[in-house]
């Protein structure tokens, strides 16, 4: 089935807010960062960001999300085919760590992460 041009720029939408989001939220963290500065940033309206977002928390949620997301892929990426589990731990805990190099990465998920969403989540 073909996806609806209303679909394809909802999706558009989406990406753009989570990727001005990220970048503000990890370069100012989640307490400094307003939403005019995201939608700005995104290029989209003010409704728009509440339309696929209940607000700036689960905006953040979003982020969050593809975050951890990120450092799953890398971390399987390499050790998807290492047959020696003790080497594929090796390998994928040296890919957490290249992964968690990025200082805005840290800031999201190990600093604001945990206190926005809750050491659970």
């Amino acid at each position: 089935m073909i996806e609806s041009k209303n679909a394809v720029r909802s999706e558009r939408t989406r990406r753009a807010l989570i990727a001005a989001a990220r970048d503000l939220f990890a370069s100012h963290g989640f307490a400094a960062t307003t939403t005019p500065e995201i939608v700005r940033q995104a290029n989209v309206s003010r409704g728009a960001l509440y339309h696929h977002f209940v607000d700036k928390t689960d905006l953040f949620r979003a982020v969050v999300d593809a975050e951890q997301a990120a450092v799953a892929q890398a971390i399987d990426a390499a050790s998807h085919d290492v047959d020696d589990p003790v080497a594929a731990i090796r390998l994928g805990g040296e890919a957490f760590l290249d992964a968690m190099r990025d200082p805005g990465r840290r800031r999201i998920l190990l600093v604001d992460g945990p206190a926005v969403l809750g050491a659970a989540a």
